[in-house]
This record gives C-alpha cells, sequence and structure tokens, in this order.
C-alpha cells in the first residue's frame, strides 16, 4: 500500500471517534439552513401554493454527499471493528482514536495491554488498515498486477 494511501486511511481513523458528531452537525445544517433576508419588501406571495419544505429537507438528507460519505466511513469502520480481533481493537483504538494515545505498538507489548509479537502487532495494523481500504473501495495502482 503506497505511503499516500495509507496516511489517507489513518486520518478516517483518526476522525472515527467525532464521525457521529459531524453527521449530527451536517444534518441541522440540511434541516435548518441560514435563511437568506427578503429584500422584496411590500411583494407578494401565492396565496394557496403547497409548502413542500419537509419534502425537500427529506430529500436533501438522503442525497447529501458529504453526510452519505460521513456514514458510509463510520459503516465500514465499524464492520472492520466488528471483524477484529482483541488485540487489533487495542491497537487501533490506542493508536488512531485517542486524542493523545498514551502508547505506541511497542509499548502497548512492553505494558501487556496486547499479548501478540511486535511484527505480529504490525501486521495486524497494516491487515486492519488495508480491510478499511478495500472496504471504502479505496485502491492502489501498485495492488494491481
Amino acid at each position: 500500500m503506497k505511503t499516500r494511501t495509507k496516511r489517507m486511511i489513518e486520518e478516517y481513523l483518526r476522525e472515527y471517534p467525532e464521525t457521529n458528531r459531524y453527521i449530527k452537525e451536517r444534518t441541522l445544517q440540511i434541516i435548518y439552513p441560514a435563511k437568506q433576508s427578503d429584500e422584496n419588501v411590500g411583494g407578494g406571495r401565492a396565496q394557496y401554493k403547497y409548502d413542500q419544505s419537509v419534502v425537500y429537507t427529506a430529500i436533501s438528507l438522503a442525497e447529501d454527499k458529504i453526510l452519505n460519505t460521513l456514514k458510509h466511513h463510520r459503516d465500514v469502520i465499524d464492520d472492520c471493528l466488528d471483524d477484529a480481533g482483541q488485540d487489533t481493537e487495542t491497537i487501533i483504538r490506542e493508536l488512531y482514536f485517542k486524542r493523545h494515545p498514551q502508547y505506541t505498538i511497542d509499548g502497548l507489548i512492553t505494558n501487556g495491554r496486547i499479548h501478540v509479537s511486535r511484527s505480529k502487532a504490525y501486521e495486524l495494523q497494516s491487515n486492519f488498515i488495508n480491510e478499511v481500504a478495500e472496504g471504502l473501495d479505496i485502491y492502489d495502482l501498485s495492488d494491481v498486477d
């Protein structure tokens, strides 16, 4: 995997703990958009026009690319975490989900937080990142033969 792709996946993993907040904020932006002031003073409005703002809001929520991307990233990472073992989950939570990680992979091994060798720990980390990349349909051209 190219370094650039790996860094992108790692950034998605670091943003994961805040994803639900991002989704909520984006949903509120769509439901309550900033209103432009009406400069048409004295202008008339149609009397019997059906208000379709609820319909437009529902369509906007369903079709918003940012919102759908955030949900997709969250779901893929959730699925990968569900399939990961305890040691992999510990590595990912410590290295990416904490704002200020307390341990490195070597520290996790030394302090008995994970029970695998150093090379196996790096392999678990790499496999998880590859799984997330595959779930997000992110492929390196170097991987294709």
